[in-house]
């Protein structure tokens, strides 16, 4: 049942509480990202949903790098970020040579391929987990301290400083490690709830979005392809997909995942288990094997159903084995921060995987209301 004052307070946030800058709307869009796809990450206890710190960083890390890149305005003050935490941004382009005059598209998508990626140089890693450390400071002391009423009233950090958070030597910053070190916030049960059953189709990103523009367009007034950039960054127009990889490790001899139907030569389709327009997602374990026909005629952006799912779980797990065994610490961590969490024993590891991406099949189908897909 949808609490009806719960509602109206996520309403009057959206609506009317005062604003200096754009980080309220990035801050909803996060939490309803994460409340929709990261439910296994989340505690729900005594009416209070427990979120992960990292997901929402991370997510700022990436939403506000065009922004900085292109020195677009989301604050008042005339700047993107504060001056520590645009440093950082900067220090990481120079590192992956990204010069301001090409399109911030290109330079986006380079951002994130190294973010993603498993090879990150020692020098670069540290300034990801830099820039990580200052952004958390930065959401919880900031937008998440004076939404609402009253401090905190509506978020609730576990911590305000991140300062005692250390990458040891020779660890590599990722995606794992910013969930499982960086603490976490809650919210309501309720206002948990809404985000995640009704924020795609009531709130959605449509109207937080629409706010994100007004105030960025408010900000930059000569600067009117600011709103060009968030509607992309909400799209699936910027997809980062490297199937090469992929391919390199399939045998000659592979089945289509859905079908069974012998794939020969490479005529055939390395798709989204999870259609990314759905889900926004190109890690490994969403990218399997298929027959061409039946990816492009059949399957299109339809959600597998958990039935289907369970009956090709053998022919799953063997693809996600062979990406486990050629790259051990990148499918790790994505598949420890997408579907499983990080304490899973190993020798439970692709099983519970499989679970959960059964249960976000039944979200996508039962509670979102995605076409399913049967084979």
């Amino acid at each position: 049942m949808i609490d009806v004052e719960a509602l109206k307070q996520i309403s009057y946030i959206i609506e009317n509480d005062s604003t200096s800058s754009t980080y309220k709307y990035v801050l909803l869009k996060s939490v309803i990202n994460a409340s929709q796809k990261y439910e296994h990450l989340i505690e729900v206890k005594d009416n209070r949903a427990s979120i992960p710190i990292g997901l929402i960083v991370e997510q700022w890390i990436l939403d506000y790098m065009p922004f900085v890149f292109k020195n677009i305005s989301q604050q008042n003050s005339g700047t993107v970020l504060d001056k520590p935490i645009i440093a950082n941004y900067n220090k990481i382009f120079y590192l992956l040579n990204l010069d301001r005059y090409v399109e911030w598209e290109y330079a986006y998508m380079q951002f994130i391929k190294s973010y993603k990626s498993s090879n990150l140089s020692l020098e670069l890693s540290n300034e990801f987990f830099k820039l990580a450390r200052k952004m958390a400071k930065k959401i919880v002391s900031m937008p998440m301290r004076y939404i609402g009423r009253s401090e905190y009233e509506f978020f609730t950090p576990d911590k305000e400083s991140f300062a005692d958070i250390k990458l040891e030597n020779g660890m590599m910053y990722d995606s794992s490690f910013l969930v499982r070190e960086f603490g976490s916030f809650s919210i309501s049960e309720q206002h948990y709830n809404i985000f995640r059953y009704l924020g795609q189709t009531l709130y959605g990103t449509s109207t937080i979005l629409s706010k994100w523009k007004q105030k960025t367009l408010a900000l930059n007034v000569d600067q009117s392809y600011a709103k060009d950039m968030i509607d992309k960054l909400s799209s699936d127009t910027l997809e980062v997909r490297n199937t090469s990889a992929i391919r390199n490790i399939l045998n000659e001899e592979n089945e289509c995942v859905w079908s069974g139907k012998e794939l020969s030569g490479t005529n055939y389709d390395v798709d989204h288990v999870l259609p990314f327009s759905v889900w926004f997602n190109n890690d490994l374990w969403n990218m399997l094997p298929t027959d061409r026909d039946l990816n492009q005629r059949r399957k299109k952006n339809k959600i597998p159903s958990p039935t289907l799912i369970e009956n090709r779980s053998d022919v799953i797990k063997r693809y996600w084995h062979d990406y486990f065994k050629e790259f051990p610490l990148l499918f790790k961590s994505q598949v420890e921060v997408s579907l499983t969490g990080t304490n899973v024993r190993i020798d439970e590891f692709m099983d519970v995987a499989l679970d959960s991406l059964c249960r976000k099949s039944h979200y996508l189908i039962n509670d979102r209301g995605h076409t399913p897909f049967y084979a």
